[in-house]
């Protein structure tokens, strides 16, 4: 089962832009169309738990991913809207993100913004008793 998965994303990943997921796909699919259904319809519950729970610090990003990849594996049209995708985003970093002066400054800026939202959101959960009560600091 290691071995198989490794394989996969070793393929995956040395597939050409543009044509990875359409083949992924192909070595994917389930002939099965009652179990296809089952994955596809698996793949779009993990999206929507991970926008659901967008809120709490966890791995919702890749909840996101691995239900692209359910739904792209068993899914023709979302695999070729997975490629254009990942088309548009190599060329848009290409044009306008590698030549950008002032990425660094973006990136310290949004880490910023990213630690003040979770000082704001610890300092709710503080004042609203949320927190746990074996925590040091909880009265």
């Amino acid at each position: 089962m290691a071995n198989r998965f490794t394989r996969e994303l070793r393929e995956l990943r040395d597939a050409p832009p543009g044509t990875r997921f359409q083949e992924g796909n192909e070595r994917t699919r389930v002939d099965n169309r009652a179990l296809r259904v089952v994955l596809v319809v698996l793949g779009f519950a993990l999206m929507v738990a991970a926008a659901v729970t967008f809120w709490v610090p966890g791995p919702n990003f890749v909840l996101v991913l691995a239900g692209l990849a359910l739904v792209g594996g068993q899914s023709q049209t979302v695999a070729r809207a997975m490629d254009r995708g990942e088309v548009r985003a190599r060329r848009w970093n290409t044009e306008v993100w590698d030549p950008y002066p002032h990425k660094g400054r973006v990136r310290v800026l949004g880490a910023l913004v990213f630690a003040a939202v979770v000082a704001l959101l610890a300092w709710v959960a503080y004042r609203q008793g949320w927190l746990p009560a074996w925590l040091p600091f909880v009265d």
